[in-house]
């Protein structure tokens, strides 16, 4: 039965370790993980804005080419058949450059961001494993820093792995 209920000096010392723990995460890693994500959020920020600026140039470049294409409807009458299908292809050329000037941008926003999101996730979690291989040594370290005491408790586990 004393195995099932804990000790009050182990419930003591875990609680407090728990404690001492939590201070640690609170004062040393949150802090700059939530400053890591504001600023990533801002770096995202910009690049929406970025986004929105192309797409706003996009829309500017239509309304100049629906103009460009008032005028030449005026002229048609005047210009000969050749002329007409140099300027339906300029016009066309304009679009694609338009429309591959915005892709490429939001394209590389994109790639941008999911970058830095991979990134900014391998970083904690490897901070988090470091972390914790760092308490758990402690703890170990200091549990077993008597001899007698670690090997008791090497022998009562290697009993109960026989009678199993």
């Amino acid at each position: 039965m004393e195995l099932v209920l804990p000790q009050f000096g182990l419930f003591f010392w875990s609680a407090v370790i728990f404690f001492i723990f939590l201070w640690l995460l609170s004062k040393y890693a949150w802090k700059p993980l939530l400053a890591a994500l504001d600023a990533r959020e801002k770096r995202i920020a910009e690049a929406l804005t970025a986004a929105e600026k192309a797409r706003a140039e996009v829309e500017f470049l239509r309304a100049q080419q629906e103009k460009l294409q008032m005028e030449a409807s005026q002229e048609r009458e005047r210009i000969l058949a050749q002329a007409q299908k140099m300027r339906d292809e300029i016009i066309e050329n304009a679009r694609a450059e338009a429309r591959k000037q915005a892709e490429g941008i939001l394209w590389a926003a994109q790639q941008q961001i999911q970058q830095q999101r991979d990134r900014l996730l391998t970083e904690m979690r490897t901070y988090a494993v470091q972390l914790s291989l760092r308490i758990a040594q402690q703890i170990l370290e200091e549990h077993f820093k008597d001899e007698d005491k670690a090997r008791a408790y090497a022998e009562k586990l290697a009993s109960e792995i026989r009678l199993n």
